[in-house]
């Protein structure tokens, strides 16, 4: 009996003995992890914690080491799990939140990321990186202006802490995002006061290359990041100082640079291959050859020579050689991701040029594989992009991009192909940014040059697109797209003969429809019609029923009253092309020219069925409706485009227009709104919301915002000087509300439409102002021009229109004026 009596004190004993055994394992487990973190040896702290976790599933400083030790692995969709995990079970741990803060961010889930941010500034309100995690989830959904508050908000604090250059440097780059360069441009010379680093004096030298101003200061910058740079960056140092050289035509400065890195670090392979991208842009290219060939040779078992060929011969247009060094690379280590990488990419170009659909399988499936282990892997994002690109996929491939430049910002290759794809949405002004900063990290980086050049052009920055087009074409002279571009260019500027010379460059055997076409616009230009019909004609029997000659040659019959025999070649052209949208566009045009209005507007509903993706067909149509009075008509075509292409703000715009003439103002605010977060700098946008807040007299805060940021962005503008004015007007501040007023006045032409409203904002202002006579003599200016106007019309026998609205306020006006003054001399 005795026995059975101590038996439940002998197991309570064991169940202790067990428990004190289990807590002595987790700590031995949570030291040995803590020990290999330190020392680096991140898969083997990865497998103590997860043992820690094995007894104690809740233990958040487990969690919290196993999600570092992932992170530093390279396994970012573990470590965000295992953060989310550290801060459910310890919502102390600052560290942990403001991390898993920054992961959301990059997963997308902005809401996650503002609710770390605010609870910890509620704990911590100092705490410098909470607001700059509030700023970036603000700034990603689009709020800029709480953004630009955070990061302001941020540097307030960071003076002093160990986050000041961070603070400085993401305001820096949030001000050059929007443009804003004079506010930029001295936070980036403190970062390298703050942290005077390699990172620091080559980002204020790339701000200074990319606005094209104070050379000297740029070249100072790239020069002293070399001087400060650690070993480990000083390949990119000699490289983006030479980069620089040669964008300013300093060829024998760039190749010295490269030449003396090169000895420094030892035969970099790097630098090598630059030079030879650099001779071969000099047209020396049996030299750049041999150079690149004898450092393959010297190092046959290494697979990173044969990885710098391969890039090397894929910059020449030799895939088929590249890829038979990526397959060389990849055969002496099958396991690097690199070469994996190189190949798929490979794989992609050769399948799209010959239309290989198992070759752009293969390389898919490479790049399928590594995302599969690991979703934010900065190669396979860019390659994927690549192909997202070429199946005409722009909006996933910037996503993509973004991703990968968020891993690795300084990534050349990265932001051209970013750059294309915002192109290929018609962001031009963002893809001039990324192209510019590709180009910047990377001068040799030809085809973002040959992008650029054509986006120069299409946002008429034509000296440029001609810069730009022939560096492209010092080592690329055969490219005749570029050389036609070159040439439209100069044409704008002015420079015809020099651009007619660009052409007749071009052999004669390579002269396509393309270059014809460019011949008869020119000649054109030039004021040769005879001329400029040969080559046109020329241009269509080489190629029938292309909309842009068959354009060219309508416009030439038009001038020539030759109207027939455009309407004869166009219903030739689409009876060959029934479903070609951009003929049945010109169908409609010939038809609304010979007033058949039914059979226009057949036409253009038939060049949205066949080109949904064309915005002009939309465009056509509801311009047709508009004239013809059938606003309802114009709304739907409209909203038909926007739901086709949701992120074209243009679209939106257009819609809040319509719906504003419509007196629908719900729907236009609502519209504006959407414009501006696809677009922030769209300040037309920004105008018309800010008047209606004004005209209703609500949200007047937000009005004043909006309407001093569109004044901003057009600076010449009357109508943004009015709407600012009546928004200071409406807020009680009449005397700020009076020089904009005078403004819009000065800027609109006598017996525009708009010039009463202005004038009735403005004696309205003066009367607020306690200026009677000011306004007296801005309603009499107003009336007697009236008055005037209608007398020349009936002196004329010209109809006399209905008086505008704004005439029956400004009696109104001069009525409350007239009896505040016959009060004031009673008094």
């Amino acid at each position: 009996m005795r026995s059975l009596r101590l038996l439940p004190f002998l197991l309570a004993g064991l169940a202790l003995a067990a428990c004190q055994s289990d807590e002595q394992k987790l700590a031995e487990h949570m030291a040995r992890g803590d020990a290999y973190l330190e020392e680096e040896k991140y898969p083997e702290a990865i497998i103590e914690y997860k043992s820690a976790l094995q007894i104690d599933p809740n233990q958040a400083s487990a969690h919290w080491g196993l999600a570092r030790a992932h992170q530093k692995n390279q396994q970012p969709r573990e470590g965000f799990w295992e953060l989310r995990e550290t801060v459910r079970l310890d919502p102390a741990n600052i560290e942990a939140r403001l991390q898993f803060g920054q992961f959301s961010v990059l997963a997308g889930e902005f809401d996650e990321a503002l609710k770390q941010a605010d609870e910890v500034i509620a704990i911590e309100p100092a705490r410098v990186r909470a607001h700059l995690l509030r700023a970036q989830t603000l700034e990603a959904k689009k709020r800029l202006e709480p953004a630009r508050e955070a990061y302001a908000k941020a540097l307030e604090l960071a003076p002093g802490s160990d986050d000041e250059a961070l603070a400085v440097n993401l305001l820096a780059n949030f001000h050059n995002r929007r443009g804003e360069r004079e506010q930029a441009l001295p936070l980036y010379r403190r970062l390298t006061q703050v942290r005077p680093d390699f990172s620091s004096f080559r980002s204020l030298a790339g701000f200074l290359v990319q606005g094209r101003e104070a050379p000297a200061d740029a070249e100072e910058a790239y020069q002293k990041a070399l001087e400060v740079a650690e070993a480990d960056e000083r390949a990119l140092g000699y490289g983006s100082l030479a980069g620089y050289y040669l964008t300013h035509d300093r060829f024998d400065e760039a190749v010295k640079t490269l030449e003396t890195g090169i000895e420094e670090l030892e035969e970099n392979l790097d630098l090598i291959y630059l030079l030879a991208r650099f001779y071969n842009m000099r047209g020396e290219h049996d030299k750049a050859d041999a150079l690149v060939e004898q450092a393959t040779q010297q190092k046959p078992d290494d697979p990173k020579p044969y990885l710098v060929l391969s890039t090397y011969h894929g910059r020449r247009g030799r895939l088929d050689k590249a890829l038979e060094a990526a397959e060389k690379a990849l055969q002496l280590d099958p396991e690097s991701e690199e070469a994996q990488l190189r190949k798929a990419e490979l794989l992609v170009d050769i399948g799209f040029r010959e239309r290989d659909t198992t070759r752009i399988g293969e390389g898919r499936g490479l790049v399928e594989a590594l995302l599969q282990k690991n979703p934010s892997h900065p190669g396979a994002l860019v390659v994927k992009a690549k192909i997202e690109i070429a199946e005409g996929k722009p909006k996933e491939a910037v996503a993509a991009l973004h991703s990968a430049l968020d891993s690795r910002p300084d990534w050349a290759q990265a932001h051209f192909l970013l750059g294309s794809a915002l192109a290929l949405q018609g962001d031009r002004t963002a893809s001039r940014t990324e192209l510019a900063r590709a180009l910047e990290l990377d001068a040799g980086l030809l085809e973002a040059r040959k992008v650029l050049a054509q986006v120069h052009q299409d946002l008429a920055e034509h000296e440029y697109a001609v810069e730009e087009g022939r560096r492209y074409l010092g080592e690329r002279p055969e490219d005749v797209a570029t050389r036609i571009t070159v040439a439209q260019s100069l044409v704008q500027l002015g420079r015809r003969e020099e651009a007619l010379k660009e052409l007749e460059s071009i052999p004669k055997e390579e002269r396509g429809p393309r270059v014809l076409y460019a011949f008869g616009q020119m000649f054109l230009a030039l004021g040769q019609p005879a001329r400029s019909r040969e080559f046109l004609e020329q241009a269509d029997a080489a190629m029938p029923a292309n909309s842009d000659i068959l354009r060219a040659l309508l416009a030439l019959d038009s001038r020539e009253n030759r109207f027939a025999e455009s309407v004869t070649r166009i219903d030739a052209a689409v009876k060959s092309k029934p479903e070609d949208g951009r003929l049945q566009q010109l169908k409609g045009i010939v038809a609304l020219a010979s007033g058949r209005g039914d059979e226009a507007e057949e036409a253009f509903k038939k060049a949205i069925q066949y080109a949904p993706d064309d915005l002009t067909g939309y465009e056509r149509l509801a311009t047709y409706y508009g004239r013809t009075g059938r606003l309802p008509q114009a709304l739907e075509t409209y909203e038909q485009a926007a739901t086709r292409h949701p992120d074209r703000a243009q679209l939106h715009y257009m819609l809040g227009v319509l719906y504003e003439y419509s007196g629908q103002h719900e729907p236009a605010i609502a519209r504006y709104e959407e414009a501006i977060r696809k677009s922030p700098d769209l300040g037309e946008a920004k105008n018309n919301l800010a008047y209606l807040f004004a005209e209703s007299g609500q949200n007047l805060d937000r009005a004043l915002d909006l309407a001093q940021e569109a004044k901003a962005l057009l600076p010449d503008s009357p109508n943004a000087a009015d709407t600012l004015g009546w928004v200071l007007y409406k807020r009680g501040v009449p005397s700020a509300a009076i020089s904009f007023l005078r403004e819009a006045e000065s800027g609109f032409e006598p017996g525009e439409p708009s010039l009463g409203v202005v004038r009735h904002h403005l004696a309205l202002a003066y009367e607020a102002n306690h200026e009677p006579e000011e306004a007296r003599k801005i309603v009499a200016r107003a009336l007697g021009e009236l008055e005037a106007s209608e007398k020349d019309a009936r002196a004329h026998n010209r109809p006399v229109g209905p008086e505008p609205t704004w005439a029956a306020d400004m009696r109104t006006l001069l009525q409350r004026l007239d009896s505040a003054a016959a009060g004031t001399r009673e008094g």
